[in-house]
């Protein structure tokens, strides 16, 4: 049980992680890799938005350059998701030693 718990916390985690390197380092938004971390990881850092309120849009289109963007949001989703992810996998492993 625990290591469905760590590996699906690991997906998230991986999920978002990416997000946060390819906001970093400008990648481009239309491709489909890209495209489709970005769609995944958005419900997941959604609740996040706007904490600091940074808004940390990537404005493209005629004229304007796609530039990289520190994506404060990704970074506390990592944290908080992180530290919720051990938190349940402790829970989990302490109260199957009990029983």
């Amino acid at each position: 049980m625990m290591g469905i718990v760590y590996g699906i916390g690991a997906f998230i985690e991986l999920l978002v992680g990416l997000r946060f390197i390819f906001r970093l380092v400008g990648a481009n938004a239309g491709n489909a890799i890209v495209d489709l971390v970005y769609s995944w990881s958005t419900p997941i850092v959604a609740p996040f938005s706007g904490i600091f309120g940074v808004d940390a849009t990537v404005v493209d289109g005629v004229g304007a350059a796609t530039t990289s963007v520190f994506d404060w949001t990704a970074l506390i989703a990592l944290l908080v998701i992180g530290l919720v992810v051990a938190t349940i996998g402790l829970l989990v492993g302490r109260r199957r030693t009990v029983l």
